[in-house]
């Protein structure tokens, strides 16, 4: 983590960059904990490179005429083992709704 850049001039504006930046730390601190528990190993570095290759996709089927709405599917992307458990430690599953269609909004 680094401290950089801060383009402020005053005091103040500098104080709020550092409560912001150790805000920061402490809340990646904080969420690193959690994953811990399902994977005991995994590094803060680990643990942002995991999470950052959870996706999901919207599929879209238009409708046979101009008139019906589109029905979206969505479908999460393959996952490691490792990224599984961290989606269910992180309770992110929650968050994925239902591969069954559904209607475009």
């Amino acid at each position: 983590m680094g401290w950089g850049p801060a383009y402020h001039w005053t005091d103040s504006k500098l104080k709020v960059h550092a409560f912001y930046c150790m805000l920061g730390v402490s809340l990646l601190q904080y969420l690193h904990r959690k994953p811990c528990a399902a994977w005991p190993e995994l590094t803060l570095e680990g643990l942002y490179e995991e999470l950052s290759q959870v996706q999901q996709f919207d599929l879209v089927f238009p409708g046979a005429k101009p008139g019906p709405a589109p029905r979206v599917t969505t479908v999460p992307s393959s996952q490691s083992l490792v990224q599984q458990r961290l989606v269910q430690a992180l309770g992110i599953d929650r968050l994925i709704p239902d591969a069954a269609p559904q209607d475009a909004r």
